[in-house]
């Protein structure tokens, strides 16, 4: 007997060269050249049959080595002894082997083989959990899948959770098709798995209407022989998306593109298809995608319209399919506002009854080009002054300082003329739009030679306004002349001036300006 040596040679091939995981073995397989990792140097080879020898035990093993996927591969081997040749050592491959399961580490997704939304129903051996019904959705990167699985009461190890599979790969062996992926409970999602924590195999079946899912128990593909047996089988029914039965309103879907007043984010409804889509505006921001599909109409009473929706989202790895509660408020013909209700799977429980208020922040949204409008009277006299309110950013030399508002009934512009020693600012709002509710106003203003949009709230008791501008959304929270991103109370002061038309005008028309001692004054406007 003569010990085989290595001047037979061969190589893996180079498609395989990489780290690979398999269960139970750390590091990782190391495959690269000749080297089989710690299982040694190749020293011949014939298509899948590798003679492998190992210089550290002085034998060597004959592994044959299947690729599945560029992403999976499966090897059974030999016992390792000293063996003459490839062909002696291979005589003694058994079928009954154990099959190993390789899998490449930081493999690149691949798109699964089948997509959302579904419903489905699962065993872990002790009953079927059907009730709540569980569900599957789709995610915008195709390579992900969302399952909710829900618990039922009466079926033993059925259990609430969220798990993310992120598929790695897929191939078809005779009548059976397979499936590898990362598993993550998503209510774990600040634990850092590992790939034995996380890598599963599955083995599936294509029916007319639905899929039939068998799961492995571990970062394995052992035990996985027919998808109605394993540790976790699922049958997946194909969830679509329901009837659309209804439009958005006229004068949202006349305008197509809204925005809100920060103009961080654009509304985009379709004129064909009843859904629109949220999308960010600001640079580094990631859309939303967003689709919510008009479902039915639940009530309609004049400047509002209450719509039951059917929603598909993905955001940061959020995915939902399921319902909301819209309701759209006209404000004027460039200004309306939304309130968006809770997510919900049910359509049944989309929409509270119409005389439950409802909790929802309104969302304020504007066309790109409002029109200007008349501004409202914000005291009993047209001449106003500053009262009290918040600063912005003055000169640090500005220790006593002033401020005004200027506006007549009739015009269509709101100013502010802060001044301090040599130091003058004046800003205008232009105003496009009121209206009341509660006791209150909502004035929709943008301010002069920009973008920007503002929503002053006030109120009026006897003569003193009491005033909060918002840079984002008509709150109802907030409290008039306390709270807000502007705030201020405004007294009456006399007769309003025509004639204020520039800067220059206001600067010498100082007899208007009754200086009012200011806590504060706009904010972040700048």
């Amino acid at each position: 007997f003569f010990p085989i040596t290595a001047c037979y040679g061969c190589q893996f091939p180079a498609k395989w060269t990489g780290l690979w995981f398999q269960k139970g073995l750390e590091p990782p397989i190391r495959i690269e050249g000749d080297t089989f990792s710690w299982r040694g140097k190749c020293i011949d080879s014939e298509g899948d049959l590798f003679l492998i020898d190992d210089n550290q035990l002085g034998c060597s093993r004959c592994v044959v080595i299947y690729e599945k996927h560029p992403n999976v591969l499966q090897y059974r081997e030999t016992f390792c002894e000293k063996h003459h040749s490839l062909d002696d050592a291979c005589a003694k491959l058994s079928v009954d082997a154990h099959l190993h399961s390789m899998f490449r580490v930081n493999a690149a997704p691949v798109p699964c083989p089948f997509k959302g939304p579904f419903t489905f129903s699962y065993s872990r051996g002790h009953g079927e959990c059907n009730y709540p019904v569980s569900t599957i959705d789709s995610c915008t990167d195709d390579s992900k899948l969302l399952f909710r699985f829900q618990a039922c009461v009466d079926v033993l190890k059925s259990e609430s959770s969220e798990e993310e599979l992120t598929c790695v790969a897929t191939w078809k062996e005779g009548s059976a098709h397979y499936l590898v992926g990362k598993m993550i409970n998503k209510k774990n999602y600040r634990i850092s798995y590992k790939d034995e924590d996380t890598y599963r195999c599955f083995i599936y079946d294509s029916l007319p209407d639905s899929y039939l899912l068998s799961q492995s128990a571990d970062a394995t593909c052992d035990g996985l022989v027919s998808p109605r047996e394993g540790y976790r089988t699922m049958r997946l029914a194909k969830s679509g998306l329901p009837d659309i039965n209804c439009q958005f309103p006229g004068w949202v879907t006349a305008h197509h593109h809204w925005h809100t007043l920060d103009d961080s984010k654009s509304y985009i409804f379709s004129h064909w298809n009843s859904s629109f889509r949220i999308s960010h505006r600001k640079p580094g921001y990631e859309d939303a995608k967003i689709t919510i599909h008009c479902f039915i109409a639940i009530s309609n009473f004049g400047q509002l319209r209450r719509l039951r929706l059917f929603l598909n989202a993905n955001f940061k790895l959020t995915i939902n399919n399921g319902f909301v509660c819209m309701s759209f408020h006209r404000r004027d013909k460039h200004i309306t506002e939304l309130q968006i209700g809770s997510f919900v799977r049910r359509a049944e429980d989309a929409c509270p009854p119409i005389h439950v208020p409802a909790p929802q922040e309104y969302i304020t949204l504007v066309t790109s080009t409002p029109r200007t409008k008349l501004c409202p009277a914000l005291a009993e006299t047209n001449g106003l002054r500053v009262q009290t309110g918040r600063l912005g950013s003055l000169p640090e030399k500005c220790t006593q300082y002033s401020t005004a508002v200027v506006g007549c009934r009739s015009d269509s512009t709101l100013e502010f003329l802060t001044t301090c020693a040599s130091y003058r600012d004046l800003k205008r709002f232009q105003c496009h739009g009121t209206w009341e509710e509660k006791g209150r106003t909502y004035l929709v203003t943008g301010l002069r030679e920009s973008r920007r949009k503002f929503c002053f709230v006030f109120s009026a008791h006897s003569r003193v306004t009491r005033m909060s501008g918002l840079h984002d959304t008509c709150s109802r929270s907030i409290q008039p002349g306390i709270t807000g991103n502007l705030t201020f109370n405004i007294t009456a002061a006399g007769d309003c001036d025509y004639t204020l038309n520039t800067v220059s005008q206001l600067m010498y028309t100082e007899s208007l300006l009754l200086i009012a001692s200011l806590l504060a004054f706009i904010i972040n406007i700048r």
